[in-house]
């Protein structure tokens, strides 16, 4: 029997720009660094990562790396409020995974969003703050996009309900379209649709249903630019793409995605399990969770006359 021991590659969290050239690191490296996500200023960077064996959302605002949540279970996939004084994330405290929101500066506690017997993703906040996407996850392995009102009886909506897995869904700057990740072509697809509130006016000429495929050859975890005319995505070659999008008067035309450059983001940013591994600051730079070299490769070991059950002869 041959084998060769696992490595873990470090992180580090990099600015690049349009190009992939890069602009500079956040923080130190570390192998366990996941879903960072930028603040709505541009300077604070949220992100989980594991200490002492348990993995919870931290900070890093400047030179200061600070821990944000305590509790001896997962917390993980932070999603900042649009006035960056709030995040929601995922809590696995109460079973599968719960949502619950925090207040930045440290304040207050902890407040339950969502509970549920399906774990919960949390994934964007609407510019008006008045609603948070997230996903759920059943025990058969469907995936749903809700909608949770953040005021009034904050009673959750579906927003797109398929026999696909449907998943990290982004609301668009101006709050009117979703784009999220499908696999019901057979493969990882980005597209877009309309939001409207329930009880909500529709703006004129608004589409109120309807689906644009966005990206054309596979596609994950979708991003919009801060102006809401580009759409970003990873595709199956882990590779940054770029779709323009024109949204006038409630008419929605997405163009030809173009490649921006290899992204070299953790587990390749094809991994749904993980997340998505990138974002996008306001001033248009992008912050990737690069995986670094890993150094020296293990070498192989060769076991030679192995027998697992002595019991047994060898044949």
């Amino acid at each position: 029997m041959a084998y060769r021991a696992g490595t873990i590659r470090p992180r580090q969290l990099t600015w690049v720009d349009r190009s992939g050239a890069s602009l500079g690191t956040i923080g130190d490296q570390d192998a366990t660094i996941a879903a960072p996500r930028v603040a709505p200023d541009g300077h604070r960077v949220a992100f989980s990562r594991v200490a002492q064996n348990n993995r919870d959302i931290w900070l890093q605002d400047g030179g200061r790396t600070v821990r944000m949540t305590f509790d001896a279970s997962l917390e993980a996939y932070p999603t900042w409020s649009p006035d960056g004084t709030r995040i929601a994330y995922l809590s696995a405290r109460s079973g599968a995974g719960d949502l619950f929101e925090k207040r930045t500066n440290g304040a207050g506690t902890e407040e339950r969003l969502v509970t549920s017997n399906s774990i919960k993703f949390p994934s964007s906040w609407s510019p008006d703050g008045r609603f948070l996407l997230y996903f759920t996850v059943d025990l058969k392995n469907r995936a749903d996009i809700w909608v949770l009102p953040i005021t009034g009886d904050r009673k959750p909506f579906l927003f797109l309900q398929t026999p696909f897995t449907d998943v990290w869904g982004q609301f668009s700057p101006d709050g009117r379209w979703v784009a999220y990740q499908s696999d019901e072509s057979g493969r990882d697809e980005v597209y877009v649709r309309p939001f409207v509130p329930p009880g909500d006016v529709i703006a004129t000429g608004m589409a109120t249903g309807g689906q644009w495929q966005i990206s054309t050859d596979g596609g994950l975890h979708p991003v919009w630019r801060a102006d809401g005319k580009e759409l970003y995505y990873i595709n199956l070659s882990s590779e940054m793409m770029a779709a323009p999008i024109k949204s006038t008067g409630g008419v929605f035309a997405p163009g030809v995605p173009v490649r921006l450059f290899k992204s070299n983001v953790a587990y390749g940013g094809v991994d749904d399990a993980t997340g998505r591994q990138y974002d996008v600051a306001a001033d248009g730079r992008f912050l990737i969770n690069a995986e670094l070299e890993a150094g020296t490769t293990p070498p192989i070991t060769l076991i030679q006359n192995w027998n697992p059950d002595p019991k047994k002869p060898q044949p």
